[in-house]
Order: structure tokens, then sequence, then C-alpha cells
């Protein structure tokens, strides 16, 4: 099976961390349509899944190119009150046959894209990976930017980011394998705040290769965002009053919202541990974390201390 998917994260255009009510009112973005909550390990609200058709051509690594049809599942989703992420994602299945169905046929499947006539499945895949960041696959950047458009758009949004980061684009392709062994991912950072990743594992739920992949693009953005207000901070070069008044949005902000696979299964922490390894996202962070700190407990202990103050009696 192939599972292609794409994971827009920027900083939401509001002041604060906004509360469980008002992350409930942005995220409607269906009436009548539950928001999920949950407050443990860590806020989280997502949005009900969005369904978008699509009849298109989708090309393979050879420049080959197949037919198309079905439906994209899209959802937008807030970490911490603060990070919000725009995710799209569908399923290619090969079909016998060239002949295009009614669409009755591909809403009753919804989250799945049929490809009609000869398709490489691995091509398709790479072709997804390749693909620069304007672009994407069956228009997935288009439908995760309309996502988090309609929601930073809301009018109970003061549009007052604490923090400037750019937005980010996280484009995921997953193999699944019945005689797969572990899982093999490929993570590349490219220019233009563009990530790949390539996953290759045994069967596993959609659903959980979904939040891995969101998961994976929140903490990443995190790391973007951090070291971009490390070195805007230009620590070394003006006077610690003044370097800590740049920090202090990391810390306000950031610095709590990193837990890698908080809220994932088993096969994820498998994948963590791998990037840990190599490229070492933690290990990158928490050198962030402790240059930001060190540049705090410096600019502290060179704070003039008051002269003693001699007693009146002795």
């Amino acid at each position: 099976m192939l599972v292609l998917g794409e994971v827009q994260t920027a900083a939401l255009r509001h002041s604060g961390s906004v509360p469980r009510e008002l992350a409930e009112g942005v995220l409607a973005l269906l009436a009548g349509e539950r928001v999920r909550v949950s407050e443990r390990p860590i806020g989280y609200a997502v949005s009900p899944h969005t369904f978008t058709g699509v009849d298109c051509r989708l090309v393979a690594r050879t420049g080959a190119r197949v037919r198309g049809v079905g439906t994209l599942l899209g959802r937008v989703c807030l970490t911490g009150g603060r990070v919000l992420q725009g995710s799209a994602v569908t399923r290619v299945e090969p079909v016998g046959g060239g002949h295009r169905r009614a669409w009755s046929h591909y809403l009753a499947r919804p989250g799945l894209v049929e490809t009609l006539g000869r398709t490489d499945l691995p091509g398709t895949a790479a072709a997804h990976l390749a693909a620069d960041r304007t672009s994407s696959t069956m228009g997935m950047g288009a439908l995760c930017n309309r996502l988090l458009a309609e929601v930073q758009g809301s009018p109970l949004l003061d549009r007052r980011p604490p923090v400037r980061a750019r937005r980010t684009v996280l484009r995921w392709a997953a193999m699944t394998d019945e005689e797969a062994e572990g899982v093999r991912v490929r993570f590349a950072v490219h220019e233009d705040g563009l990530r790949t990743v390539q996953l290759l594992l045994g069967p596993v739920a959609v659903a959980d290769i979904v939040e891995l992949c969101e998961d994976l693009a929140l903490h990443d953005w995190l790391l973007t965002a951090l070291l971009s207000v490390v070195e805007q901070s230009r620590i070394g070069v003006d006077e610690p009053v003044q370097i800590i008044h740049r920090l202090r949005p990391a810390v306000d902000h950031l610095l709590h919202l990193w837990m890698p696979a908080a809220r994932l299964g088993g096969f994820a922490l498998s994948v963590w541990e791998g990037l840990d390894g190599r490229p070492g996202l933690s290990r990158q962070w928490d050198a962030s974390v402790r240059r930001i700190r060190d540049q705090i407990a410096m600019a502290a202990a060179l704070v003039p201390r008051p002269a003693d103050v001699v007693p009146l009696f002795r």
C-alpha cells in the first residue's frame, strides 16, 4: 500500500496560547462536527476531517503519467494552543481496467485515490517527494494552505503572533509491506522550508502514520523556529539585555512544547530513535536550549549588585 501526505506547520496568529474554548471555535471547520480536544500530556486539538475530490494526473519517477480519481482527507491540528498544522493525506490504489466510475463510488471510499491504468507505486512515491514546494501531488499543498488560511483568518484571533517563523512543508510517502521488518526512515531537509520523509514499514494503520508525520513536522518546525530566534538574537554582538529580550519569545512560547512522540504508539518511538541517531533532532534542540539558558545565566551574573548597606548600629 502507498500512502502520500503533506503537512504545513506555522505559528498561530495570536498573541498568546489559546484556551480550550477558543481552540474549539477556530477549528470548527464543519458545522455540526465535533473538534477533538485533549489536555495530556500537552494541549492538543484537531478539527473534523474535510474531504476534497480530485481527478488528475499522477506522475511517476520515470515521467509516466496515470489518471488518479478519488478523495483527499484534510484536517487542522493545534498543539499547545500555539502551533498550527494543516494536513492532507490519501492512499493510492491501482485498479484493474481504465474506466472512471461515478463520483458516488469514490465518495464512498474517503481518503482513497484509485489509479486508472498501469501504476508504478514506488515511482509515484519518488515523484511526490522530488517535487518542489510549489508543485505538490494532487494539490495537497493547496488543500493544506486553504485549511490554514481558514483558521488563521478567524475573527477570534488577534493576529499578533509573538514568534515570527516561516512556515515549513513536510511531504511524506509511506510504503507498507507485510514482509518488512521494523521501520526504515529517510528524512531530508531541503531549501525553501521543504522537508521530505520516506517510510518503509510493515502493516500499520494509516491514522498512525499520519500522526507520526504530523508529530515529526511539528518538532521540525519547533527546532527551525528556535534556531531562527537564536540566530536573530545576535549573541556575542549586542549587549546581554538586548539579547535576552530577543530570546524571551522562545522561552515563553516554544521551549515547553518539545515532547517527541508523546501521543504516539510504539512504532513511532523506533522512528524517533532513528531520527535522534541521525540527523539528531533532539540533540540539536537540547544544545540550543542550553545555549539560551547560558545566555540568561550570564546576563543575570552581569547585573550590577547594589553596594553593601552599612548598618546603623553595630
